[in-house]
């Protein structure tokens, strides 16, 4: 596996975790978005956890960036 490979699915791994967040925040429970995205429950609030965490990051970033 080169590193081309390994930088592939981490972005792959954001995208899931983002989309997850999505359907989450848009009322879908925890049982529903796991079968849709055929993980285990606990893979997809992980991956919800750190999209919430880069987004958090995002915006700390960001409004340091305005002082």
């Amino acid at each position: 596996m080169t590193d081309d490979d390994l930088d592939d699915l981490n972005v792959q791994d954001r995208q899931l975790g983002d989309l997850a967040a999505d359907m989450r925040e848009h009322g879908r429970s925890w049982a529903d978005i796991a079968h849709d995205l055929a993980l285990p429950e606990a893979a997809v609030k992980h991956a919800v956890d750190q999209a919430h965490q880069r987004a958090a990051e995002l915006a700390a970033r960001d409004q340091i960036a305005l002082f």
